[in-house]
């Protein structure tokens, strides 16, 4: 047996792998604000990048960076071949937890592993830039692979340092042209299916006491950031019910037909989320004793099936018409911010399903790289595994053991699906 096949073969504590793993992009990314922060295209990130891939390398696994500073893991002799992949982000939000995308890209290289001892071509990555907050859109190492990075993206800013991403891509080996070229990277065009572990960010799995789940679908959204209602302000203690042009008032009622409708969505069995980020009236006029001129809010409403956010986006407009004719105010809701839900792979959604214990499947009410993978037309597919005190802060709570039993479930949908 040759050193290499040695490699392959031995036995491996994968869960012991995990925790070390884990471990170590805590210890390097620590914030003294609190949670962990890993910008994008920053050296914190590079260095888990490194860790994951010289844990990979150690059992065998080839490590390859592409242009713009992804870092994928392939079994021996796989060479250029088409396979999957799987894997994650390795950034996270400012003062983050330690799970979000860190906790997939684990997962990828432990069923790379696993492939590579059993013959099945497979490649893990570990994916750049994935959080919105360090340049003001999501995803973006998966979409500069993509080659599909606008020159005004490759402009921005980074949130904590104000060079450009063409700079922190340089800065970190790449080539910013790559990533606006229009043309898929060649890791991206041999990539068949991509497969995606993520902590839920919500606490869906932990109210049902499930380790894991298949995802379906990701839910799609109609925004509002920045909705107003304009009334008439006045004193509160003279001006009558039926004279008042009440702008909060207003607001309430038709957040409570929102909710209304909401409820009664989920009893007829559809996927209905809505939120209403921000209601404020103007700080530097508003009292107790006075009746508001101006309500700004924001409104996000998701939802897995298209058909339901069309519904929506045409109640909100009645809605809004109704309550600004009888309460003598006027609804601007200004620009829509809208994007479809995508549907899964299904027969990975099924595989993934009927691998676990308990079979669940749920959508997901957040963003991810495999979503975005789906979008331009690479199958993906998604397990989610229990997560306590939701996510994007220093509370996320993931046991290694539900990792593994997420690992287990993903790794028998690859087997299946090669």
């Amino acid at each position: 047996m040759n050193v290499l096949a040695h490699r392959l073969a031995v036995p491996l504590d994968e869960a012991a792998l995990a925790a070390r793993l884990l471990d170590g992009f805590r210890a390097g990314s620590l914030d003294p604000l609190g949670g962990v922060t890993r910008p994008a295209w920053s050296a914190l990130e590079s260095a888990c990048h490194r860790l994951w891939a010289e844990a990979g390398e150690a059992h065998g696994l080839a490590r390859h960076v592409d242009a713009v500073g992804n870092c994928w893991l392939a079994p021996p002799g796989l060479g250029d071949a088409p396979a999957m992949a799987t894997g994650s982000h390795l950034d996270s939000v400012p003062q983050g937890g330690n799970f979000d995308g860190a906790a997939g890209t684990v997962a990828g290289l432990l069923c790379a592993l696993r492939a590579a001892r059993d013959g099945i071509p497979l490649r893990a990555v570990a994916l750049r830039g994935e959080e919105s907050p360090w340049f003001g859109a999501p995803y973006v190492g998966t979409r500069a692979a993509f080659g599909a990075l606008e020159p005004a993206e490759l402009a921005t800013p980074r949130r904590d340092s104000g060079l450009t991403l063409a700079q922190h891509i340089a800065e970190q080996g790449g080539d910013a042209r790559a990533a606006g070229a229009g043309v898929a990277l060649p890791e991206i065009q041999r990539t068949t299916m991509f497969w995606e572990l993520h902590i839920e960010q919500g606490p869906v799995l932990l109210d049902r006491d499930l380790p894991a789940a298949a995802v379906s679908a990701v839910r799609g959204h109609i925004r509002f950031p920045r909705a107003r209602c304009l009334g008439e302000a006045g004193h509160s203690g003279v001006v009558p019910r039926h004279l008042r042009r009440d702008p909060a008032m207003a607001v309430a009622e038709l957040l409570m037909d929102l909710d209304g409708i909401w409820a009664r969505s989920l009893q007829e069995g559809n996927d209905l989320v809505v939120t209403a980020g921000l209601v404020m009236t103007e700080a530097e006029a508003s009292t107790a004793t006075r009746i508001p001129a101006e309500v700004r809010f924001a409104l996000d409403i998701r939802s897995a099936n298209a058909d339901v956010l069309d519904g929506m986006r045409g109640f909100l407009a009645r809605r809004c018409a109704d309550i600004g004719r009888s309460r003598g105010v006027e609804f601007t809701l200004g620009t829509r911010v809208e994007a479809a839900p995508i549907r899964l792979d299904a027969a990975g959604h099924d595989a993934i399903q009927a691998a676990l214990a308990t079979p669940y499947s749920t959508v997901s009410g957040a963003g991810h790289d495999a979503a975005e993978f789906a979008r331009r037309g690479t199958p993906a597919a998604m397990v989610f595994v229990r997560n306590a005190h939701g996510s994007h802060n220093p509370r996320e709570a993931m046991e290694v053991s539900d990792l593994m039993l997420g690992v287990e479930a993903m790794y028998a949908a690859i087997r299946a699906r090669a």
